[in-house]
């Protein structure tokens, strides 16, 4: 029985890895591609497309990807999913026409989403709360290890050639076999609306988008501010990113033993703190070295956000809403990374990207004093 729920979280560990690893893969790629398809009139921004078209896709789709799953179960949505993963994923591998390639990253969008749906879904399925909470910490570590090894990997294969990043998204034919033998249906649950579960889940929602909002400033100004304010190199902005996700990994290690003492408002309070005194540093670097400083608190601080959303999520949601309310967890997450950078390219045009550290350093803050004092209160 125990190497049987060993297997079953080996599982879910490689399918949480999909998640991180549709986004980041190629982005080292993005200026090689547009360089390749330089006839194409916009390629500048038709490249960046590259990495938003799988956000939007996801964020639109995943509420329906709810309701099949709670329809049809979550073992058949899974395998859908990680099937159109590997195609969508790996099409630039082998397709040479830029519009081809993208409608592949479509494809990709519709993947991540069945994918993530059903897996946290499952999640909720399998592991009783104390159980969850210790599966949380090792998903948490595992998807930020997961992160910098695709964005090292993705890196050094762009040097070869810009499309073999994309066979990486080949990798999970190697462990369906795997998951087959490994995962089951659970039972089914049956259907009852229940309308004072979406008002719970409301908070969460928000929470989650504002989480991804914040999470997403990293990969979309970090680079600008690296190689144009501060004059670093391209292989730069992944050294400081990945030392982000190494303190990343070993917090959310410690989810399990933190959230035995502490409510999810008190987590959340000291996150946004860390996120609010990371942001500061970077706002004041006046070089490379200052941002590696920064890494510290802002890494801790989101190995604890995205664990503590989920498992927050997963204490609200009853059975018969797992799929349907994973679905619209999904959507609020990847509309959060879609929205990061139109939302904060006014205060950039206006203040400068370290002036937009400075701001959100300020409201990161200001909610974590809040929060602090709401859960004084209660």
């Amino acid at each position: 029985m125990i190497n049987h729920t060993k297997n079953i979280q080996t599982a879910l560990l490689l399918v949480a890895t999909l998640g991180i690893m549709s986004g980041i893969t190629i982005v080292s790629s993005l200026p090689l591609i547009s360089h390749t398809f330089s006839n194409i009139p916009n390629i500048e921004f038709l490249s960046k497309l590259m990495l938003t078209i799988p956000s939007i896709i996801i964020a639109l789709f995943s509420p329906f990807a709810g309701h099949i799953v709670d329809k049809w179960g979550r073992l058949k949505p899974l395998y859908l999913g990680i099937f159109l993963f590997i195609v969508g994923g790996s099409s630039g591998f082998y397709l040479h026409d830029f519009y081809s390639i993208l409608t592949g990253r479509a494809i990709l969008g519709l993947g991540v989403s069945l994918i993530m749906t059903s897996s946290t879904a499952l999640i909720g399925d399998y592991f009783s709360e104390e159980v969850r909470h210790k599966f949380m910490s090792k998903q948490g570590m595992v998807v930020a290890l997961g992160g910098i090894l695709f964005i090292t990997t993705g890196g050094l294969l762009a040097q070869m050639h810009w499309s073999y990043p994309f066979a990486i998204y080949l990798i999970p034919i190697l462990f369906v076999p795997f998951l087959m033998k490994s995962l089951y249906e659970p039972q089914t649950h049956k259907h009852a609306e229940d309308l004072e579960v979406e008002a719970k889940l409301l908070p969460v929602y928000l929470t989650a988008f504002f989480v991804m909002v914040l999470f997403y400033m990293l990969p979309t100004q970090f680079p600008y501010l690296i190689v144009n304010t501060l004059g670093g190199k391209p292989q730069t902005i992944g050294f400081v990113i990945a030392t982000a996700m190494t303190f990343n990994a070993l917090t959310a290690m410690q989810y399990a033993k933190i959230k035995a003492r502490f409510s999810y408002i008190q987590i959340f309070s000291a996150t946004f703190m860390l996120f609010g005194l990371g942001l500061f540093i970077i706002s004041q670097a006046s070089s490379i070295a200052g941002l590696f400083f920064a890494t510290v608190p802002i890494g801790m601080g989101f190995g604890l956000l995205f664990v503590n959303t989920n498992s927050w999520f997963l204490s609200l949601v009853p059975a018969h809403k797992r799929g349907k309310a994973s679905g619209v967890l999904t959507s609020s997450l990847f509309l959060g990374q879609f929205a990061s950078p139109i939302l904060f390219q006014p205060i950039v045009s206006a203040y400068g990207i370290q002036g937009l550290f400075l701001i959100i350093s300020g409201v990161s803050m200001l909610v974590a004093v809040v929060l602090f004092v709401k859960s004084r209160k209660n």
